[in-house]
Parts: structure tokens; C-alpha cells; sequence
């Protein structure tokens, strides 16, 4: 997570002077995590093996504490690696990235339990992987084998492409809320959104592309939305928004071409010290380092309803990297959106991590998922998280998706953490029996 420094140094926020914050104390509290699994499991267990039994089941559930404690941060978690092949990918269907994760904790264990003298439980930890994988080839197989044969029978998926524009303009960070670059900033989005024909009838901008407040700059927003669409068009942005003094909105709205906002989302999951300061009256130097600004987080998730797409769900920004997020949308949605603006991390992993994570949400809900970004990388993911389109890091542009529709609701979705929370209880057990047997043998 040292990438989260370059945030704090990234155009004129102020923030640099919480540069240690992000270097030294976010690694050194994420790392807390990690210690507690240890420290508990050298508590509980008798002899090295049943700690070893401990420390898979105590990492397991401090990770997925990781995701709730305090605001919950679960980035980068050992599930991830579970991403890195397609067929891998699928198991987040069924297990989610909590569930991963204890997978993905025994099966690094693998040489412990064979140093341990435990060849048998090795072995079946070493044929997860490839497991996983078939199973996730077949679930691959059978979507290609049921298109082939809906078309056989005349029968095609979609009646109607849903075409979508995904825009990323690439503003540099220390030139976003430039006011005297905005009209150049503003002209650069209404030629990406309009620049070739046929335009798609959704377009959709990243996190604050209206870098102003929408209720004081109405009317620039309005020609600017305008300009952008055509007569039919629809568009989702992102918008800073004002709640009251000092407390803002970041939204996503919905747009009309006439300027008309027809639905509204304000996020929920906001980044502490980038969008708020926590226990700000206890720090009285924060407003004069960062301003007396803070955002405040929305209430309501429900999702757009647009014509022929069907329910659209935003997602700003780090929202996406909670899983089960989408499980809370009622009714569920048909298309994912994640607005960001990864402009803030540069060139570090950070934008790269933040997609693969968005990819996995896809999966586990079985819906596409669109991501639109200032700059990072912008995509769409059908359902199996596999790649539709792809605008790279820094490169201005615009990509048209013709978006596949979501498959029934998964495992995942249904039953959530309900596997490991078996898996978890049921190694719990075995190792209480295995050391009461041997204290039963002494």
C-alpha cells in the first residue's frame, strides 16, 4: 500500500504533510491484522501443527475482519491470486474473496504440512489449485457451449446490443480543478462523447468529470451535457455535489440531454483523509492543513433505471473493492458502473490492483461491470470477467461495449460468506480434537 503516498503529493490538495501517515502507519496498521492471527494461534494451539491448523483459520477471519473493522479496507488480499488466470477467477463465483482467501492461505501452507510430516494434507492441498481450475475451464466451457447452441436454434442471447461509450479523458491530477483549464477539460469530454458516430445512447464519464459544483455552475453543466449527447442520449457522471457549508456529495447522476438530472447516487464507502477526516474536532490543526471541507456519505443504494439497459448500479470509486457491496442493491442490478479517478496514484500498482479488484466483483455476481476513469484503465467485464474493451493508463479516448446481460444470481450472491464460515468452524473443530487427543494421550 506504500502507493497511497503518491496521493498525498498529487496536484494542490494539501495533504502532504500526512505523507508518513500513508508510508509508515497505514502498512503498520494493516500489518496488525497479520500479528493478531499469529499471536492468537501461538495462544491456542499446543504443539507447531495444530498452531500452524490455527494461524490458517485465525489469517482466514482477520481478513475478512479487514474488510469491516473501522471504515474496512480489504485491498490486495491473498484471494487475489486467484485472479491472476480466468479459469482461476471463476471459483470468486462460488467462494468470494473471503473464501479465497482461505484457500489461498492452505494452499501456501503446502510446505509447512509436508515439514511438518502431514503428506496426505500436502497433497490435497496441492490438487486445489488444479481443481479450481478445471472447475473453472467447465463454468467457461458451458457459456461458450449454451451461445453456440442459442444461435443454432435462432435463438441469440440479446435481442439488441446494449452499447455503452466509456470515456476517459486522462486530465492529470494537478490540473483537474484548474478552473482556467476547465473549459479545455470540458470541450475534451464532449469530443470523445460526440467525436465518431453512431454514438451508443449511454455514455458514461468517471468520478467528478465535472470538476465544479453542480448546483453553482448549472447552466456550464447543462451546455456541456448538451454538447455531449444526442437527442436520445442518456448520461452517467460523476459530480461533486454541495449537502450543506462544509460537507459535500461525491455523486453520480444520471443526465438527460437537455441537462435534466433524472436519478441520483451519492457514495457511501468514502476514503478516510481523502474525502474526510476522521474525528476531526480532535485534531484542530486538520482545517488548517486540509480545509474545513469534508464529504458526506450517501444513504440510498438504488440503482438507475434506463430503457433497454435495464437497472445500473454506481460504484465510485473504492467502493468496488467490497465484496457483497452489490448484494446489499435491492432489486438487483443488470449492469455494474464503477466511476474512479486513479489519476492520484500515478504510475504505481495501485490503479492495476484497483481493476483486477473491480474485475472480481463482476465474478462473484454473476453481472458486467463497466469502469470508467479519469485515467487508470478503464474496461468492461462481462459476468465471467472476461475483458470486453480497454483503455490503458494515461491515454484519452473512448471505447464502445456492446454489454452482455448478467447471469442468474451466483452462489456468491445468494449465500455470501455461508462457505467460510463453514470451512472456518470445521477446521476449528479439527484442530481443538487434535490437540485434546493428544493431552488425552499424556
Amino acid at each position: 500500500t506504500w502507493w497511497i503516498a503518491a496521493s498525498m503529493v498529487a496536484g494542490d490538495t494539501g495533504h502532504w504533510p500526512f505523507l508518513p501517515l500513508a508510508v509508515v502507519f497505514v502498512p503498520l496498521i494493516l500489518s496488525l491484522f497479520w500479528a493478531a492471527a499469529a499471536g492468537i494461534s501461538w495462544r491456542l494451539g499446543k504443539r507447531a501443527d495444530t498452531r500452524l491448523l490455527w494461524f490458517v483459520v485465525m489469517l482466514a477471519g482477520f481478513e475478512w475482519a479487514r474488510g469491516y473493522v473501522a471504515t474496512g479496507f480489504p485491498w490486495n488480499a491473498p484471494g487475489y491470486l486467484f485472479s491472476a488466470h480466468l479459469s482461476l477467477l471463476q471459483s470468486a463465483s462460488v467462494l468470494g474473496l473471503y473464501g479465497l482467501n482461505l484457500v489461498a492461505v492452505i494452499v501456501a501452507m503446502i510446505p509447512a504440512f509436508w515439514v511438518m510430516g502431514w503428506r496426505r494434507t500436502a497433497i490435497v492441498a496441492g490438487a486445489i489449485l488444479p481443481l479450481v481450475a478445471i472447475g473453472g475451464m467447465v463454468r467457461l466451457a458451458s457459456d461458450e457451449i449454451s451461445g453456440v447452441a442459442d444461435l443454432a436454434m435462432g435463438e441469440p442471447k440479446q435481442v439488441r446490443p446494449k452499447q455503452v461509450r466509456l470515456v476517459q479523458p486522462a486530465i492529470p491530477q494537478n490540473e483537474k480543478w484548474n478552473r482556467e483549464k476547465r473549459p479545455a477539460h470540458l470541450q475534451r469530454l464532449i469530443e470523445l462523447s460526440s467525436g465518431t458516430l453512431p454514438i451508443p445512447q449511454l455514455v458514461i464519464w468517471p468520478e467528478t468529470a465535472f470538476a465544479g459544483l453542480l448546483g453553482a455552475e448549472r447552466e456550464l453543466f447543462t451546455k456541456t451535457v448538451a454538447s455531449a449527447l444526442p437527442y436520445d442520449g442518456l448520461l452517467v457522471t460523476g459530480v461533486p455535489r454541495r449537502h450543506s457549508r462544509f460537507l459535500l456529495l461525491n455523486s453520480a447522476v444520471l443526465v438527460q440531454p437537455d441537462g435534466e438530472i433524472r436519478e441520483s447516487y451519492d457514495k457511501q464507502r468514502l476514503v478516510p483523509f481523502g474525502e474526510y477526516f476522521p474525528f476531526r474536532d480532535l485534531f484542530p490543526f486538520a482545517t488548517a492543513i486540509v480545509g474545513p471541507m469534508d464529504y458526506r456519505h450517501g444513504t440510498s443504494r438504488t440503482p438507475f433505471t434506463l430503457q433497454h439497459y435495464g437497472l445500473v448500479q454506481p460504484l465510485i470509486c473504492y467502493e468496488v473493492i467490497f465484496p457483497g457491496i452489490v448484494s446489499q442493491t435491492e432489486p438487483r442490478p443488470d449492469i455494474l458502473v464503477n466511476l474512479t479517478n486513479d489519476a492520484w496514484f500515478g504510475g504505481t500498482p495501485g490503479p492495476y490492483q484497483h481493476l483486477e479488484q473491480a474485475r472480481m466483483r463482476a465474478v462473484e455476481e454473476g453481472i458486467p461491470l463497466l469502469r470508467v476513469a479519469n485515467t487508470g484503465v478503464s474496461a468492461g467485464f462481462d459476468a465471467y470477467g472476461r475483458t470486453l474493451a480497454r483503455i490503458d493508463m494515461d491515454q484519452a479516448g473512448f471505447v464502445d461495449v456492446n454489454v452482455p446481460d448478467p447471469l442468474a444470481p451466483t452462489f456468491y450472491a445468494i449465500w455470501g460468506e455461508t462457505l467460510l464460515s463453514i470451512g472456518l468452524l470445521l477446521l476449528a473443530v479439527r484442530t481443538i480434537n487434535l490437540d485434546r487427543k493428544r493431552s488425552l494421550r499424556q
